[in-house]
């Protein structure tokens, strides 16, 4: 027996889940899922090492399950996927092979069959990841507050890292609120948008990213939301998240994430649990530290991990209290830096379609973010690493345990 190791069987049929769980039970642990909820099968396969995963298929629920395998693929390409039906069906074979499933059994296979297509494909991927996400590194920003300043700041980093590390590629992406502003203030037109890469997730690869996503002359890609105010967060599960961030994850060093305004959600945790570090941008006056000392209470209550979250203070005036240290102590956060309010600067990027890199270099602003970029830059990983990142710290929010 291999030690070990373990075989996820996503199905609602008791017969199936047997007949598997007593063909491999030399072979390792079989964990049946009785449901096709991606984020809570993919959470099974981070948590446990899954290293193959058994989707059983029906004639009646055919494009469901086609749809859900196709899904977990678009999370896990190297992850092995056996489809499971009842007979030797037709139709249910192509749409599995079409969606993705490297092989296809049905009880009526002896069990020795059954193992060998399994050590089989085992032996195929033996040597490869089943997380390839894993290796770029993200930020994300967060602020309780809706309004310019998160977009204004993440922007700004992203182009920053951008220009400091111009062999990787970086992706802005902004699902704040208000929703792409990142892009206006670049001047950036963008029809394709963060919904639309939810939607084609199939097809996401390095040629749709360089023709469809914004980009800007630095060679900053954009990926933001829909202007359209109807489609919010809440029309983006949480599944979206887990599958669309880790997609991008292999085709980007560095991506910046704008979540300012966002309210607490589930679609703010899992995001929050992808990433590698957390900035939260605060203004000095006292309803914005109120009400971001709030967004933090709720992010630790819901276990997501603040052990690298620091703290950026905006607008600051250094004669005025309460001073950086103090507002960063009560937030019991790392005190970043500290950004003055430069409103002409601002206002400039806000109507040129130009960055204050552009616009006005030498600002304190300009300046200020540039060295917080050059120290995150030098504090994340190497890419050829493999760090803690955020499958850790997914994995603790979703079962709830430290990361």
């Amino acid at each position: 027996m291999a030690e070990h190791r373990s075989f996820v069987v996503v199905t609602d049929q008791e017969p199936f889940a047997h007949w598997l769980t007593q063909t491999l039970r030399d072979e390792g642990a079989t964990i049946v899922v009785d449901t096709s909820a991606l984020d809570r099968v993919l959470q099974l396969v981070d948590m446990t090492g899954t290293r193959l995963v058994f989707v059983s298929l029906s004639r009646e629920g055919l494009r469901q399950d086609a749809a859900f395998l196709e899904g977990l693929l678009a999370a896990k390409p190297l992850l092995p996927i056996i489809a499971v039906a009842e007979s030797p069906d037709q139709a249910l074979l192509l749409a599995a092979l079409r969606a993705g499933a490297r092989d296809f059994i049905t009880p009526e296979l002896r069990p020795d069959e059954v193992i060998s297509v399994v050590r089989h494909l085992l032996d195929r991927t033996q040597s490869l990841t089943t997380s390839p996400g894993d290796h770029g590194w993200a930020a994300a920003v967060v602020s309780a507050r809706p309004g310019s300043d998160a977009p204004m700041f993440a922007l700004h980093l992203a182009l920053a890292i951008q220009t400091q590390s111009p062999q990787n590629k970086t992706l802005l992406l902004d699902l704040g609120a208000p929703p792409a502003d990142t892009l206006l203030f670049l001047g950036i037109k963008s029809s394709y948008t963060f919904v639309d890469a939810v939607r084609s997730l199939r097809r996401l690869d390095s040629t749709l990213i360089d023709t469809a996503f914004g980009k800007h002359k630095s060679g900053l890609h954009l990926l933001a939301m829909p202007e359209d105010l109807q489609l919010n967060t809440q029309d983006i599960t949480s599944a979206d998240i887990y599958v669309l961030l880790g997609t991008l994850r292999r085709y980007f060093t560095h991506i910046v994430i704008n979540l300012g305004g966002v309210p607490t959600s589930d679609f703010l945790y899992l995001a929050l649990g992808r990433v590698d570090r957390v900035v939260v941008i605060a203004e000095q006056s006292l309803p914005s530290c109120k009400q971001n000392m709030n967004l933090l209470q709720h992010l630790r209550e819901n276990k997501i991990d603040l052990n690298t979250a620091g703290l950026v203070l905006d607008h600051y005036l250094s004669r005025m209290p309460p001073d950086a240290d103090s507002v960063a102590k009560g937030m019991s956060l790392p005190l970043l830096t500290t950004l003055p309010s430069s409103g002409m600067a601002r206002l400039a990027v806000m109507n040129s379609g130009e960055s204050m890199f552009d616009n006005s270099p030498r600002d304190p602003y300009a300046i200020a973010i540039r060295r917080l970029a050059r120290e995150l830059l030098a504090a994340a990983p190497n890419p050829d690493e493999a760090p803690r990142g955020w499958l850790a710290k997914a994995r603790g929010w979703l079962t709830g345990e430290p990361a």
